[in-house]
């Protein structure tokens, strides 16, 4: 939720076309018989008035000119002797130039009932400032903290400087919930160095430059032509956002609140949150004997082979309605003959836990190989399994246990049991897409995983990639109608891509957005590449603050990360509903040994969205749980 809003002064709040830095600025170099275009003082018109004059002397015709007229000042001295004019300048003009644009009045207004702070940044310095405020005072614009650079050492824009010390001032945690509005370039980069929300004012701004009387002479053609041209210009510098009157910030605050509200970012390990685009493909309807469909769901499988590096000669990909467990099901209940076959599963975590009790309610002789949480299943572990178990034909495992994030080593594991002979089946549901996988060089029988993880879909079917040698030979296995995995293969073998039953067609269309975009980014390596950035960032962050992790970092996934709770009496229903507030949902432990929650780094999450979760949890931890954290 937007909390502050940083305004520049002239051309911003006061001053309709920032006038008053312009005319200071063409009378001082008058002063000393120098000629400025007004073009040539708008270039940098944001800047300290100091910076903004040495710019100015940058100019080769300006310094030849200064030269030429005054040859016994040297450029150096000129620049503090032309400043010393423009401050006598701009005190002329200041009072006559403060009145509010128009729209600030209601944005006061909207401010103050929305609970939103109001500070400044500004290229004046503290004496100029001081004539403005008591001005701007008088209208009802009383802004709680006016920065200049002298507050700064100095430093000011396009540095960050100046609105850093306001929002620390404010005692904001979270730059994003900051907007810093300006009328210039620099104010734009300022606010973008910052970490907060750029906006640009078109209307009264130097880019455009007229006064608010020229402005209204201009017939609508001019006027769209003055306001596109600037907007282009700011919009270019970076900003997220241009308006025309400072009013429409109004709404646009508004947007920005609700967007927050409607659509919390999903920390979670699946469902996840999704593009703006895979969302909106899901608007239009379709027929599920639709060729077109039909023909979507043929290269949705091709695609899921070719993301696991495998050959189609070798591999297909078979989708099953229902969330991950049903294609779990489906695998084991299929895979496993119903006769002289027994499944050795290793547990090592709630759905390691999940495929027993799926061999439990099939009736599928099974052993178990439970091995602490936060410790990974290994070979040898396994292969004593083995030994002990001569009976054991079937393999299964989960790969990115996220009951506590572990990462299994299937790729040491799986390859070593296809050379037994053993028919294996890999849960990667919360790693395929996310973490590289060669199915070619793992040789696993069976690898499941659904639309809703990292390949960044949503909820509504799995996902079966299965050795094609294995899976013609499991027809008549399966336990069920619905599940039998043999059967919806022959189908859509069959029948050019139809489902055997009613298929969620907008989750495949939704799917098929998400795998383009999936090659768009840059393949599982470029996705890996973000994943762990954001699990370093949320791992160390959090450690810096005083939490736990539940497993060690070498064995950690990027998939999920669980921390201890920081004291005995933490509850996590309030921190939950802290951050949910604040637009993030997160996930509650389950590890069993201890107290513990678990935050999610993948689906459409940036570093920012991290830098911002921190933040927030960094003053919950700070305030309402009073402890001690890190800077």
């Amino acid at each position: 939720m937007i909390e502050a809003i940083v305004l520049d002064w002239a051309g911003t709040a006061v001053d309709y076309g920032s006038r008053a830095p312009i005319i200071a600025f063409k009378n001082a170099f008058a002063h000393f018989n120098i000629d400025l275009s007004e073009a040539t003082i708008r270039q940098d018109v944001g800047l300290d008035k100091l910076t903004h004059v040495r710019k100015i002397l940058q100019n080769s015709e300006i310094s030849s000119s200064w030269e030429t007229t005054h040859p016994t000042i040297p450029l150096a001295k000129a620049a503090e002797e032309i400043y010393a004019q423009f401050q006598i300048e701009i005190n002329k003009v200041l009072a006559e130039t403060a009145q509010l644009k128009p729209g600030m009045t209601d944005l006061i207004k909207f401010a103050n009932a929305h609970h939103i702070q109001l500070a400044t940044t500004t290229g004046y310095t503290q004496a100029m400032l001081d004539q403005i405020l008591p001005l701007a005072a008088k209208q009802g614009y009383k802004p709680a903290y006016n920065i200049t650079s002298e507050q700064t050492n100095h430093v000011g824009r396009p540095s960050s400087a100046m609105v850093e010390l306001a929002i620390r001032k404010m005692n904001i945690s979270d730059p994003s919930h900051v907007i810093k509005v300006g009328d210039t370039v620099n104010d734009i980069l300022e606010g973008k160095n910052a970490g907060t929300i750029s906006i640009g004012v078109v209307d009264g701004g130097n880019l455009i430059g007229l006064s608010q009387q020229e402005f209204n002479e201009l017939d609508i053609e001019q006027r769209d032509r003055c306001q596109a041209k600037a907007a282009v210009i700011l919009k270019e510098a970076g900003a997220d956002e241009t308006i025309n009157n400072i009013a429409d910030l109004i709404p646009l605050i508004e947007a920005i609140n609700d967007q927050q509200h409607e659509m919390p970012l999903l920390l979670t390990p699946g469902p996840l949150t999704t593009s703006h685009t895979v969302k909106e493909t899901m608007l239009v309807d379709h027929g599920t004997w639709d060729d077109d469909y039909k023909e979507l769901t043929q290269w949705v499988r091709h695609e899921l082979v070719a993301v696991g590096k495998a050959s189609e000669d070798d591999y297909t990909a078979v989708l099953m309605q229902g969330s991950g467990s049903f294609g779990v099901e489906a695998a084991i209940g299929t895979a496993v003959p119903k006769q002289h076959a027994t499944l050795l599963i290793a547990a090592n975590g709630a759905y390691g836990e999940r495929m027993i009790e799926i061999a439990d309610y099939l009736s599928i002789p099974h052993v178990d190989l439970q091995v602490p949480e936060d410790q990974t299943v290994t070979l040898t572990a396994v292969e004593e399994s083995l030994a002990k178990h001569p009976e054991v034909t079937h393999f299964a495992v989960v790969h990115c246990e996220t009951t506590t994030g572990i990462l299994n080593p299937i790729e040491t594991i799986i390859p070593a049991l296809a050379e037994k002979g053993i028919i294996t089946i890999v849960d990667a549901m919360s790693s395929f897409g996310g973490v590289p996988i060669d199915l070619e060089r793992l040789r696993a029988d069976y690898l499941i995983t659904s639309s809703n993880k990292c390949v960044q879909g949503v909820p509504g079917f799995s996902i079966v990639l299965a050795k094609k040698k294995t899976l013609q030979g499991t027809e008549g296995n399966a336990r069920s109608l619905a599940l039998d995995l043999y059967a919806q293969y022959r189908t859509f073998e069959d029948h050019d891509g139809k489902w055997r039953f009613t298929s969620p067609t907008h989750v495949v269309y939704a799917f098929a957005e998400a795998l383009r975009e999936l090659e768009q980014e840059g393949g599982v390596t470029a996705r890996t590449h973000r994943y762990h950035t954001n699990e370093t960032l949320l791992r160390k962050g959090m450690q810096e603050l005083g939490y736990e992790l539940v497993i060690n970092e070498d064995v950690q996934s990027p998939i999920i990360t669980s921390f201890k709770y920081p004291t005995a009496d933490f509850n996590f229903r309030a921190f939950y509903e802290y951050l949910k507030d604040r637009g993030f949902i997160i996930y509650p432990g389950k590890v069993s040994k201890c107290d513990s929650f678990r935050i999610g780094n993948i689906g459409e999450v940036s570093a920012d969205d991290i830098n911002h979760l921190l933040n927030l949890i960094k003053t919950y931890t700070k305030e309402e749980l009073q402890l001690p954290v890190g800077n």
